[in-house]
């Protein structure tokens, strides 16, 4: 069966090119996997369109499932969030909604929301087949690039899950507070400050 191609170009907020400006990205439906072909790095990140909300929707529940099982958290968990949710989110001015992909493939996305103080992710995840392959430290380390007049990022994980409190920590984040037990659960928070030098 044939694929059906979409390009699209992509650019940083402000305009500037996020991929090298001979590089094209192309989308295509394959089997139910949605691929990018590129000629850069092999993590990528893809400004989400409104028309993205859906697979969007059923890789945020793919990657958060497994802690929903563990921990049971009716009342926080990504996992259980509607449809409805992430398209309201993809209209709002002030949000970012990136996909990532890694070596053709969407593995996973970032939401960045803009804050006057601060600009905070929230949530960012890949889904469990393709995780511990670097994909969410690159997309990361591309974010603070791409937002270079953002000083200030933070973000909210599980005190519990401490492989996710390391991976964050060897960024640049160190936890700023720590929320009351929910259940089996305590969020607890993140914060990144980039000196203007370092930008």
């Amino acid at each position: 069966m044939a694929d059906r191609g979409f390009e699209f170009s992509f650019r940083r907020p402000g305009g500037k090119s996020i991929v090298h400006q001979r590089t094209r990205i192309l989308l295509r439906i394959t089997g139910g996997l949605k691929m990018v072909t590129t000629k850069s790095d092999p993590v990528q990140l893809i400004l989400a369109q409104k028309t993205d909300a859906l697979l969007i929707h059923q890789l945020k529940k793919s990657a958060f499932m497994p802690l929903y099982e563990k921990y049971h958290d009716t009342e926080t968990t990504p996992a259980l969030d509607p449809l409805e949710k992430v398209e309201l989110q993809l209209a709002q001015e002030e949000t970012d909604y990136w996909l990532i992909a890694l070596e053709g493939k969407i593995v996973g996305a970032v939401r960045v929301v803009k804050k006057r103080d601060a600009h905070v992710i929230s949530p960012l995840f890949i889904i469990p087949e393709e995780q511990n392959k670097h994909a969410a430290s690159q997309a990361l380390t591309q974010l603070f690039t791409m937002y270079p007049e953002v000083f200030t990022w933070r973000l909210v994980t599980i005190m519990e899950e401490e492989r996710n409190c390391h991976f964050y920590e060897k960024l640049g984040f160190y936890s700023t507070f720590t929320g009351k037990p929910t259940g089996s659960l305590t969020l607890t928070g993140y914060e990144k400050r980039i000196l203007q030098e370092e930008s």
